[in-house]
């Protein structure tokens, strides 16, 4: 009988978006069988209920829009379940035009608010930009900071 792992996706999905991988976890640690997980899943997304390509535009919007550079991004999707061609996709498109390279910019911008940096605090906010996953060359240039190592790989 399948009606049970059915409405048990149908309520995690109905609480929030999740990527197949997601919900089939979800399901397997809910001790449903695994036989009646596949059957949900797969009525699921023949209902449309279920869209990794959606749930990795959302996810990606978020992230570039709390700061995180697209290399960032794209892994964090790759960790949710999503295939890493389809995150890269979904990071491309959310970024559009503006690319890396404008949101660094914009993220910038956020961080300094017109003001100027002494030494100390353009470290800081160096650190904080790589964590976020930009490059380091490209951070420190923006800063005025030396760098001297190749990290495009």
């Amino acid at each position: 009988m399948q009606r049970p792992a059915l409405d048990a996706a149908l309520k995690l999905l109905a609480a929030r978006s999740r990527t197949e991988a997601e919900l089939r976890k979800a399901l397997i640690s809910r001790e449903y069988p695994p036989a009646e997980v596949e059957t949900a899943v797969a009525r699921v997304r023949e209902l449309g209920y279920l869209d990794d390509s959606e749930v990795a535009r959302s996810r990606a919007r978020s992230l570039l829009g709390r700061g995180a550079a697209p290399r960032l991004a794209a892994r964090r999707l790759e960790a949710q379940g999503i295939a890493p061609a389809e995150a890269r996709t979904a990071v491309d498109g959310e970024a559009g035009e503006e690319g890396e390279s404008g949101l660094l910019d914009r993220a910038l911008e956020r961080r300094l608010k017109g003001r100027k940096l002494d030494q100390t605090e353009k470290q800081r906010v160096f650190r904080s930009l790589v964590q976020k996953g930009f490059r380091p060359s490209a951070v420190a240039k923006k800063l005025g900071l030396d760098w001297d190592i190749d990290d495009d790989r």
